[in-house]
């Protein structure tokens, strides 16, 4: 999961009522993606997501401070959760918690949470948004296509990456795939190996906290 900074984008206001009206510039901050699953999206296709659910925090229902990006999907799944001590993309470095496969399967990266004594919190991640809902989960919809999105971007960054790496695609190639299709996590890990791809890819993805990632 991408993690990302608002505060790069300082044309905001602090209040916006109605909410929707963040819209536009949360897309300007953060790229038309959805900062949870990350899939790209047009306008009609996000929502003004509340951090703290607005009708359990009414006060927090118009602030910019309490809005993220969010798809059909990962919206209403959160729903009216608290969040309480899940990690959170626009907080933590979501990036290195989760282990993204080519199955379009997600995992917590235990090696890292261990480490760290956040296991529980990245699990509540997980959980809060039903990232981990593939096939044999109980709790999977067949409106819920977020993991065959991931298989298929997993297979479309892996054949540029044969490409890539016979001297057959360019970088700005990938990049532009990466803008048009999303998964920013997918891509990351797919060209692991080659920084000069991840640090276009953390400077060209808006909102990218870049300080997780660039010394």
């Amino acid at each position: 999961m991408r993690p990302i900074n608002k505060n790069l984008f300082i044309t905001n206001q602090t209040t916006y009522n109605p909410y929707g009206d963040a819209k536009d510039d949360l897309i300007s901050a953060l790229g038309n993606f959805c900062s949870y699953c990350e899939r790209e999206g047009y306008s009609s296709a996000l929502d003004v997501e509340h951090i703290d659910d607005k009708n359990n925090h009414p006060l927090q229902k118009f602030d910019w401070s309490n809005f993220l990006l969010a798809c059909k999907n990962c919206n209403p799944i959160k729903g009216t959760t608290e969040i309480g001590t899940s990690l959170m993309p626009h907080i933590n470095n979501t990036f290195v918690i989760f282990t993204y496969y080519e199955s379009g399967f997600i995992a917590i990266n235990t090696e890292i949470t261990n480490s760290l004594n956040i296991t529980d919190n990245a699990q509540k991640l997980l959980d809060l948004i039903g990232l981990d809902r593939v096939p044999g989960h109980p709790s999977l919809s067949n409106k819920d296509k977020r993991w065959q999105e991931r298989k298929r971007v997993w297979e479309l960054a892996t054949e540029f990456l044969e490409e890539y790496k016979n001297g057959q695609s360019s970088l700005n190639a990938i990049i532009k795939l990466a803008l048009a299709y999303g998964f920013w996590s997918i891509w990351m890990t797919v060209f692991n190996e080659y920084d000069t791809v991840k640090l276009e890819l953390i400077n060209s993805f808006k909102g990218t906290r870049k300080e997780y990632f660039i010394d």
